[in-house]
């Protein structure tokens, strides 16, 4: 009687600790673009952006609009990243600026809860 008792509360963990993992993981595609609003270019951000590194060293960042086109151009020169066509290259510039620049990104950092 003693060992079904057990099999039952570790059958009861085991589920626990499963559904657990599932929620995080839910959680985590939910929010493939941590946070970043739907807007025009949010795609194309995490196209190009993703390309090389996560979208978290993107969404730290809180750049200008200036501040963001000199990051990119540093890139092209630096890291010898592709350049983006023009209609691309000025769609992401905008979207980082109006939705990563620092008027928006300390708000986005307290929606998160990484900031207070």
């Amino acid at each position: 009687m003693r060992s079904f008792r057990y099999l039952v509360l570790a059958g009861a963990a085991v589920a626990v600790l499963a559904s657990t993992i599932l929620a995080g993981r839910a959680a985590q595609t939910d929010d493939e673009y941590l946070g970043l609003p739907e807007a025009p270019g949010r795609e194309e951000v995490a196209i190009y952006c993703g390309a090389c590194h996560s979208l978290r060293i993107v969404v730290q960042q809180g750049q200008t609009r200036e501040g963001w086109a000199e990051l990119l151009d540093w890139m092209y020169e630096e890291q010898d990243m592709p350049l983006l066509e023009p209609d691309d290259e000025k769609l992401v510039l905008d979207y980082l600026a109006k939705h990563v620049g620092p008027d928006t990104h300390r708000q986005r950092l307290r929606d998160r809860g990484v900031l207070r």
